[in-house]
Formats: structure tokens, sequence, C-alpha cells
């Protein structure tokens, strides 16, 4: 699984050009068909996505180019699942977020369960990110909550990431730096900046 901007002409131009690195060995990617058919739950619809796969050409393995909208294994866009987590620092309960977003309270509390499980380690590789991109950044403020304070690394690592790289949606910038696997029920370790 790669992460790609969410463009599929930019993404479908840099694949045929070799401008896409292997996940595994950083050879060169290579056009390589289409994955399933898959639906993303976006705030205001249902849309469809058949994600490209790319195969390497040193190491032979194939990777889907998931669009940065999206995270790993879920069918919530990734700014869906944002804002629960936001709400959730705000004070309100996995039900009434549920409600909020039309999502099932099953759903909404195994996101915030996930991220929660993980947060010593969302909130130390936001932070790593955040001062890698940023050499004046000193530390991050405490905010009195570890909720808050992940939440708060994750902003000035996709604030410094869009100075430097771009601009790109917050959530967005979260899947990218992650992988897609913020919620992942993996211990893979997230990519880290180079």
């Amino acid at each position: 699984m790669l992460i790609v901007v969410n463009d599929p002409t930019h993404v479908e131009r840099e694949l045929c050009a070799g401008r896409l690195s292997c996940p595994h060995c950083e050879g060169e990617l290579r056009p390589w068909g289409h994955a399933r058919l898959r639906v993303l739950r976006t705030a205001a619809q249902e849309i469809e996505l058949q994600p490209r796969r790319a195969r390497c050409g040193s190491c032979r393995v194939t990777s889907v180019l998931l669009s940065d909208v999206c995270l790993f294994r879920r069918v919530d866009e990734v700014a869906v699942i944002g804002r629960a987590l936001l709400e959730k620092a705000a004070g309100a309960g996995h039900r009434r977020i549920a409600v909020r977003l039309g999502r099932p309270q099953e759903t909404v509390r195994g996101w915030l369960r996930r991220f929660s499980s993980r947060i010593a380690l969302i909130q130390a590789h936001f932070r790593h990110w955040a001062l890698a991109l940023d050499p004046r950044l000193e530390t991050v403020t405490p905010q009195g909550s570890p909720l808050a304070e992940a939440l708060e690394a994750i902003g000035l690592a996709t604030r410094a990431a869009s100075l430097v790289f771009g601009p790109r949606a917050v959530w967005s910038w979260v899947s990218a730096m992650t992988g897609g696997a913020l919620l992942a029920n993996t211990n893979s370790p997230f990519p880290a900046p180079r």
C-alpha cells in the first residue's frame, strides 16, 4: 500500500514517468492494473474508488496506490475520522459524535478506541515530523490531555509539511505521514521523515 495525492491524473502521470518509488525497496513503480472497487464514505456522500495498482521493477512486489483521503482498511474518509477526533477532544462522547457524523456508534467508538490505544505512538510520530520539518520548533506545548497533545502534534506537523511541501488538507497529510495506517490494527511503524 502506498499513499498518493488525491489526483488520479497526477498519479498516473507520475507512475508512467517512473517517478513513484516502491515502498518496499525504493525501486521504480510501473502501472499494473487496478485494485478492487471500493466505496468511500465522505461527509456528504458515498463515492466509488478503484485505486491504481503498481508493480516494482526491482522486487516485483505489487502495491495499491491509495488516495490520501483514505486510511488503510477504513471505509470512511480520513477527514470524517479526524472530525470525530476533534469533537472528542472538545468533550463530545462517541454517541453524540456518531449522530453528528451520521455514522454507527460502534464505528465511531472503534475509531476513538483505536486512536487512544496508539496515542503515545501517534503523538511521538507527529512530534518527530514537526521537529524534522520545522527546526525552529523547540517542543510541543503540553495541552492537558493525551488526546489534545496528540492533536496538537498533528497540527504542528501538518502545518510544517504544508509550508515545506505545499498546501494539502490537514487530514490528507495525516494519511500520508502515517502511510494510511493511523488506525491500522498492526504494529508496523509509521513512515519516518527522511
